[in-house]
């Protein structure tokens, strides 16, 4: 008798060590889950706060960056006319031009090369001209509100390029008197002037 109580025990105890061991494992693989799933949604939620911040330190640091540039490479604009005509004693016509409220830098490309053959530096309310062989002109300006930083970075972010749709020919007109040579220009914001077509960068400053 007392050995089947005995044994009954041992059963009691059995039974009670392995339901406890059941509880235990559910209860870890439920902790375990409701960690993997706390932790994926904090990783989520950094992340997602990982990326607003980022992008707009990323702004910040951009910009930055690019007001460092200007003011290192800030410098005076001044006049300045560039030509790269052959001296071969052509004869010659003129071109001009006139700023408004802006500095500008003109381009002058032969029309049917588009060779790049002068670059004018021209600060703001005021004009120049200049001596150029008999022939069709394009020509192409920049303008720009922010510091002039060279002809390589020009006015940085604010730089703005367009092309004259306008034609720009200097020849010569032969009459009894002799010959008269006719001269072309462009006047930039001229209440009846054209209205230029916008251009990028690179068409600008690419030599041909």
């Amino acid at each position: 008798m007392k050995k089947n109580n005995k044994n009954n025990l041992l059963n009691q105890f059995g039974g009670l060590f392995i339901a406890i061991i059941i509880l235990a494992i559910f209860f870890y693989k439920n902790d375990e889950k409701n960690l993997i799933n706390y932790s994926k949604q904090n990783y989520i939620n950094q992340d997602s706060g990982k990326e607003t911040i980022n992008g707009l330190k990323e702004v910040q640091i951009f910009d930055q960056k690019r007001k460092e540039s200007e003011t290192q490479y800030a410098q005076p604009f001044e006049k300045n006319i560039m030509i790269k005509f052959p001296s071969d004693g052509a004869q010659k016509g003129t071109l001009q031009f006139q700023t408004s409220d802006k500095d500008a830098v003109f381009l002058v490309r032969d029309k049917f090369t588009n060779n790049l053959q002068a670059v004018i530096q021209l600060p703001k309310f005021s004009n120049t001209e200049m001596k150029v062989p008999l022939g069709e002109y394009i020509i192409e300006y920049a303008t720009g509100d922010g510091e002039w930083q060279g002809l390589e970075r020009l006015w940085g972010y604010s730089t703005q390029f367009y092309r004259s749709n306008t034609q720009h020919r200097v020849y010569r007109n032969d009459h009894e008197n002799g010959y008269t040579i006719h001269g072309t220009g462009i006047v930039l914001n001229a209440p009846n002037g054209y209205t230029p077509e916008r251009i990028n960068k690179n068409e600008f400053i690419h030599p041909n």
